[in-house]
């Protein structure tokens, strides 16, 4: 076991290595980001802050000074400006030159999509000079400054950044294959073994594929009616479904051996919690925007917090996969937490912070892959041993405790409905009365388990075997298979057995062929062996007899003559 889980950690290790290593390098030019609110009159001179917290400034129209060093945009290799997308309204980028000239670009939230690259990122090209660029203005309307009114500002060469999206793209497109596979095999698996847990681990994966689409901006490139600020109330939403999928799921998954009521009712109120605010947000923002922004985060938090229970339930009811569901959603909850913090201003902006969930997700859904297995494995060893225990009972039930044969309830329920054609062989062992007067009941006890053990291995396949009452017993084979069951087989057979102090043990028989369709049909099949059983007897005991149109005979008989 320690071997497995020292191959699962370096398997992580080695996963989160490779994905590190092949990230590109971020920006080479430092770029000094200073705001300052734009109020009052137009003629009086902006007082930028370039220290102090952006969001201590509230929401409304800013400018923004970047300051850097200088450096000249050329044409093989021009200079972008790239930023974070924040909620805005509009924006106007003015680039300046050493030698006093500007080139200016801006746009709306409808037009926002031609400067979008891949991670909802904003590219500028900066037009390319001979003069170096010296320094870039920003005009922002409406802007909420919820976390910043410009976050990730970064001035690099066009080649870096196509550097970096190309490996954003691998790894968003890594992260949607893994999803689909993750989706595929999940719903298969739900489909045949109907595990809840199943079904919303699926939904949690489909809300991580929507979320994916909406933060990274390809909404913005299929669906065009889309604006940007629209883009991110859809995150909110998907964000705190998958949030609230991935809750549900843990608790399904672990179940209410591990899940007691009072932290399944918490569970179901912090979902319906965040899931509110995640609405409140997306139809009122901007109205009351930050407060629903930070109530929406408020909300993940105590999701979050509820993690922690969860896991020292899981601990004390000493779960076998406790170890590997730590491993597997250790990253996306360490990456959700440090989201949330950001989210509620408490740390910065950093470009893997923004990219961290891709990451912690995918480790997570390998693992968690491993995780369901487990639980599955444990489920079906349940549902054998309970099958096991049913299946067990059930024998009890329809058993006759003596002999271990079928009882006559049992062989009747058993018996009615068979559409072939079968034969009846009823046995019932001589001068019983005898024996029990004789040697003692356990001595006769003896004698009805022997003429049981005999009836068994003399039954073929697909036939049934029965104590009647006290004495009397019965087959019911296929007449395909009646050749394996010749009556006189039953009967030497029974001769052979040895009996209890030797003694001499026979039985008589009587059989007939027909279907038992009905319950009429088992009556009337019934009644002529019984006939013939009786017309053995009359005979002379110790041998068969097939069942003729004598059944009244049979029954007087059987009247005059006690068994």
């Amino acid at each position: 076991m320690k071997q497995l889980w020292g191959a699962i950690f370096r398997l992580v290790a080695a996963l989160t290595l490779a994905v590190l290593a092949s990230a590109p390098a971020l920006a080479k030019t430092p770029v000094q980001t200073c705001i300052a609110p734009l109020r009052g009159s137009a003629a009086a001179p902006l007082q930028f802050d370039c220290s102090s917290d952006q969001l201590r400034h509230g929401s409304g129209d800013f400018g923004v000074q970047l300051r850097f060093d200088p450096v000249v945009s050329t044409a093989d290799d021009p200079l972008v400006l790239r930023t974070t997308s924040v909620w805005q309204g509009s924006e106007r980028v003015v680039f300046r030159y050493a030698d006093g000239t500007t080139a200016a670009l801006s746009f709306t939230q409808q037009t926002a999509r031609r400067y979008m690259t891949i991670g909802a990122i904003f590219e500028f090209p900066v037009p390319a000079r001979t003069s170096p660029l010296v320094g870039a203005y920003i005009e922002i309307e409406d802007s909420a400054n919820w976390r910043g009114v410009m976050l990730g500002a970064e001035l690099m060469k066009r080649s870096e950044s196509e550097e970096i999206q190309r490996w954003l793209i691998a790894l968003y497109a890594g992260f949607g294959g893994l999803c689909l596979a993750l989706l595929a095999y999940n719903l298969a698996l739900w489909t045949v073994l109907r595990h809840r847990f199943q079904l919303t681990y699926s939904l949690m994966v489909a809300a991580l594929m929507s979320y994916t689409f909406t933060s990274s901006s390809l909404a913005m490139k299929f669906l065009p009616w889309l604006e940007n600020n629209d883009r991110m109330r859809l995150n909110y939403i998907f964000l705190t479904l998958a949030a609230i999928a991935g809750l549900r799921f843990i608790h399904e998954f672990f179940g209410p051996r591990v899940i007691g009521p009072a932290l399944g009712k918490a569970i179901r109120i912090a979902c319906w919690t965040g899931l509110l605010s995640a609405l409140a947000f997306a139809s009122l923002a901007p109205q009351m925007g930050w407060l629903l922004d930070r109530f929406s985060f408020f909300s993940c938090t105590a999701m979050l917090a509820l993690v922690g229970p969860i896991v020292w339930a899981a601990w004390r009811a000493k779960v076998h996969y406790f170890w590997l569901f730590l491993l597997a959603w250790s990253p996306p909850l360490v990456a959700s937490t440090l989201l949330v913090v950001h989210g509620l201003g408490w740390i910065g902006y950093s470009f893997w912070l923004d990219n961290s969930n891709l990451i912690a997700v995918s480790i997570e859904s390998l693992l968690s892959t491993m995780l369901i297995v487990a639980r599955l494995r444990e489920l079906s060893a349940e549902r054998d041993r309970a099958r096991a225990s049913e299946q067990s009972a059930m024998r009890l039930a329809n058993s006759d405790p003596l002999t271990g044969l079928l009882n006559r309830r049992a062989f009747i329920h058993m018996a009615v409905g068979r559409s072939a054609t079968h034969r009846l062989l009823l046995v019932d062992i001589d001068r019983f009365k005898a024996i029990n007067d004789r040697l003692g009941h356990d001595a006769g006890d003896d004698v009805l388990r022997a003429v049981a053990d005999v009836l068994q291995s003399c039954r073929p396949p697909e036939s049934l075997a029965v104590r009647l009452g006290g004495e009397e017993f019965a087959l019911l084979v296929p007449l395909q298979h009646q050749r394996e069951c010749p009556p006189d087989r039953i009967l030497e057979a029974v001769r052979a057995k040895a009996m209890p102090l030797d003694w001499k043990v026979t039985v008589s028989l009587g059989y007939v062929d027909g279907k038992v369709t009905t319950e009429e049909d088992w009556k009337r099949l019934y009644r002529l062996a019984d006939a013939a059983l009786y017309r053995a007897k009359a005979d002379g005991r110790d041998r068969a007899c097939r069942a003729t149109d004598f059944a009244a005979v049979g029954v007087a008989w059987r009247a005059s003559n006690p068994r």
